[in-house]
């Protein structure tokens, strides 16, 4: 598994809605198997992982000097996300980191973990879908 922490997951994405079969996005998606990516698509395609913050876009200054991706935050989603650490910190300390890590990351990828919060990637990139990471990682998605 690669461990890149400037990961883009925007890239991935991209270049995944660009291949034409699903067998062959399947194995880009495990050709680029890493945690990160991992972490991304269970928060986007898992419904029994919720995520502790309010629906839609806080109040953010995309940073549009960040070449960052989601890779470089990943770790941060153990605050964010229900029944983890974030549990712990009142809602505006856990909103205040979250938007830390929207203000680090490129605008592309903040865009992009917003849907993935919010459960909304569906739709954004062309055969993205539950079916194909479920089928690309089996064990990944609770069902």
């Amino acid at each position: 598994m690669a461990s890149n922490k400037d990961l883009q997951i925007s890239t991935i994405l991209e270049d995944l809605a660009k291949i034409k079969t699903a067998k062959a996005k399947k194995e880009y998606l495990i050709k680029n198997e890493s945690r990160q990516l991992k972490t991304f698509l269970k928060g986007a395609f898992d419904k029994s992982l919720e995520f502790n913050l309010p629906a839609g876009a806080p109040p953010y200054t995309p940073n549009k000097d960040s070449e960052y991706g989601f890779g470089r935050v990943s770790a941060d989603f153990r605050f964010f996300a229900k029944g983890y650490e974030g549990d712990r910190l009142s809602a505006d300390v856990r909103e205040g980191k979250f938007i830390k890590v929207l203000e680090s990351v490129s605008p592309k990828e903040a865009e992009l973990i917003i849907m993935m919060k919010d459960k909304k990637l569906v739709g954004k990139y062309k055969g993205v879908t539950l079916k194909l990471v479920s089928d690309a990682f089996p064990t990944l998605i609770n069902k």
